[in-house]
């Protein structure tokens, strides 16, 4: 079998790597025209979300066969909300092609993906896109990259011309000129205008590759001549081994470098058998590629109405065929795979089998999540998972109907399968059900396919705070409940003391009756009663922090029953926590915020708008890192706000951390809006 690449296609949002993707399935000759992104008719933006907005939202495989050579280019969504499905086709790939726009240069989103790329240790080409457009600059673009992302970045193309004027490319490594006639490639003398560049950009090149190679580099000091076929071999070690990343140049739209791009790929992309080493969680992983039993990991969840649950893999070693025995390491589960399918864009192919350097896909595995480990029974490595930030905003939903009501539940399991940088909370306090994600957009675009491909449609709004309440004070109560409706009656009384406790205690019940004034035998009625009051305090939010102690009461004979003594017990809690001076207390979380140096004072400046509380500032590198605390209620928007206010380069993490007490100047107005959210719902 051909050896297969795996090629993840990333770029900040707006780059054109959608394009260039089509650009590359139509010079390989597996479309037959290009689509446009505009028109919503590309072969990897299927989903109606995506052609609607015009952006790429779910990673989608597609085959590319070059000459003797194949490729899986994974093409990965550009919006940072993604970042589930962008760091899913990393972890199926053994290469990245970063995509960078001649006009706009490097954005945050080619920092991100940069960065995950070097964590990953993929080895990684750029190819900067749009030449052809107006304000396109190569020179520009390629300062920035320099000295923008770390790393060992080197030209191996420049651009004949720019802009309107971009007419063909000089490749550095044979010093040859192409241009485009008819979108055919053909061969042409470097011309005059770019030949003094082309000489100075080679020069750089062979720079960088001789300081991969101890070698080369001897020669190279000594002023010996370097053999152009040595030189060359080196070069694409460098690259296939990550310490040297070469940058190419293309228009994808009008399909110009896009051969040569694919003849790069071709030498430049390593295969499965020269990955670096995976990173275990537990046992130990064969050495990849063909050799040795069947290990791959699943990367990717889609839930297809027809075919059900897809779990999408990429083989690591071995090979497996339809109908073998294979285990979930993960999850310790057996698995059954009676069809195995290889995906085409949007579509799925069957195959008898699956070998190692494929990705391929088994269908109606209920027990397999992303990032799983499949393997051959005996086979006892569990990989590391795949790493994603916990979720930073989020929305409560209610359902439009009954009939949405009764599918709710259904289809956000669905939603979540297909999505594990989703969580859903049912909030206990609130009532609502809670969905978190990584931004806005994320969220909203989860709405519409819950609606679009489950049929559950919702309302949506930001979640309740979830507040409580404790007591400042001490208080004391007792209540006499009594109740006679011509048959067995009702009768208790019961008094008792309250006290607060440390932050963080939650609840102590005491029981300090003397005398048998009330029965040993309501002593848990009593406790039952106080603890149903915990639900609502007098500020109408659950009560923490509290002691309560039950010290004298009355019984009778023939009345006194258990659900007597819980509701004078619950009564009398009720009426001391009035008594003793109620506080009512939000969550604070623990806020850390990453962002660039020239961000930090207007980060801080406006934490401390929402009363927040830095902790610290820690540096690494150019970026900062701030800490603080922050009343919940202060930061459901923070997404989108921190966004507009560093231009996207910033992002953040949010942990609930504790309680505290709400500034007295605030809390009649956090009481005001909840009873109008009251009356609101009633």
């Amino acid at each position: 079998m051909a050896q297969i690449r795996n090629v993840a296609l990333l770029s900040h949002s707006g780059a054109g790597k959608t394009s260039l993707l089509e650009a590359m399935l139509f010079r390989a000759g597996a479309i037959p025209k290009m689509g446009r992104v505009e028109d919503g008719n590309t072969a990897s933006d299927v989903a109606p979300e995506e052609k609607r907005r015009k952006v790429s939202i779910h990673s989608t495989v597609h085959p590319i066969t070059w000459g003797e050579h194949r490729f899986n280019v994974i093409d990965a969504p550009g919006y940072a909300d993604f970042v589930g499905d962008i760091r899913g086709a990393m972890a199926a790939a053994d290469g990245a092609l970063v995509v960078v726009s001649a006009v706009s240069g490097v954005a945050v989103g080619t920092e991100r993906v940069w960065t995950s790329a070097t964590e990953r240790e993929l080895n990684t080409i750029v190819v900067i896109n749009k030449m052809d457009r107006e304000n396109a600059d190569f020179f520009r673009t390629m300062a920035a990259l320099e000295s923008s992302l770390p790393g060992n970045l080197a030209a191996v193309q420049v651009p004949i011309g720019q802009a309107e004027d971009f007419r063909g490319i000089v490749d550095l490594l044979d010093m040859v000129a192409y241009t485009w006639v008819g979108g055919e490639k053909s061969q042409i003398p470097i011309p005059d205008e770019v030949a003094g560049v082309a000489e100075s950009y080679r020069e750089r090149l062979v720079e960088s590759v001789v300081e991969t190679d101890d070698d080369l580099m001897m020669k190279y000091l000594e002023d010996q001549d370097l053999d152009p076929l040595t030189l060359k071999a080196a070069f694409f070690r460098a690259v296939r081994a990550n310490l040297l990343q070469p940058v190419l140049v293309a228009s994808a739209t009008e399909a110009m470098g896009i051969s040569l791009l694919l003849d790069f790929l071709a030498q430049g992309v390593r295969d499965v058998e020269h990955h670096r080493p995976l990173r275990v969680a537990s046992g130990t992983m064969p050495p990849l590629g063909a050799d040795g039993p069947f290990t791959a990991r699943v990367f990717k969840t889609v839930v297809d109405p027809y075919l059900g649950k897809v779990s999408m893999m990429r083989v690591l070693t071995g090979s497996l065929k339809a109908g073998q025995p294979l285990r979930d390491t993960t999850q310790d589960a057996d698995v059954r795979a009676a069809h195995l399918y290889v995906p085409q864009g949007g579509k799925l192919e069957e195959v008898a089998e699956l070998e190692a350097g494929m990705i391929g896909a088994i269908t109606k595995a209920d027990a397999v999540k992303t990032a799983d480990t499949l393997a051959a029974p005996g086979v006892d490595v569990v990989l590391a998972p795949i790493r994603v930030p916990s979720p930073v905003m989020a929305v409560a939903l209610t359902p439009k109907t009954r009939a949405d009501d009764d599918k709710l539940s259904e289809g956000l399991g669905k939603l979540l399968e297909a999505d594990h940088t989703l969580e859903l909370v049912r909030d206990p306090d609130t009532k609502e059900t809670v969905l978190w994600g990584m931004g806005h957009v994320h969220l909203e675009v989860a709405v519409a396919e819950l609606g679009e491909r489950y049929g559950v449609q919702v309302d949506i709004k930001p979640p309740k705070v979830s507040y409580r309440e404790t007591i400042a004070g001490a208080g004391e109560a007792r209540y006499r409940h009594r109740k006679q409706s011509g048959g067995a009656g009702q009768f208790a009384e019961v008094a008792l003391r309250v006290a607060p406790l440390p932050r963080g205690s939650e609840f102590e019940f005491k029981w300090a009756v003397v005398g048998g004034t009330i029965p040993t035998q309501f002593q848990s009625s009593c406790e039952k009663g106080v603890r149903a009051g915990l639900a609502k305090g007098p500020l109408g939010y659950p009560i923490v922090d509290v002691q309560a102690e039950v010290f004298d009461g009355k019984d009778h004979p023939v009345d006194s029953k258990d659900i007597a003594f819980q509701t004078a017990a619950a009564e009398a809690f009720k009426e001391a926590c009035a008594a003793a001076k109620p506080v009512l207390l939000e969550p604070l979380a623990l806020l850390k915020v990453r962002v660039p140096d020239r961000f930090t004072g207007d980060v801080i400046s406006d934490l401390n708008g929402r009363r927040g509380r830095v902790l610290g500032m820690d540096t690494e590198g150019s970026v900062s890192v701030i800490s603080a605390h922050v009343p919940m209620s202060e930061v459901r928007a923070y997404s989108a706000d921190l966004r507009s206010m560093t231009g996207g380069r910033g992002a953040f993490s949010l942990k609930l951390e504790r309680y505290e007490p709400v500034p007295g100047n605030l809390v009649d107005k956090v009481l005001a809006e909840a009873n109008a959210d009251a009356a609101t719902a009633g």
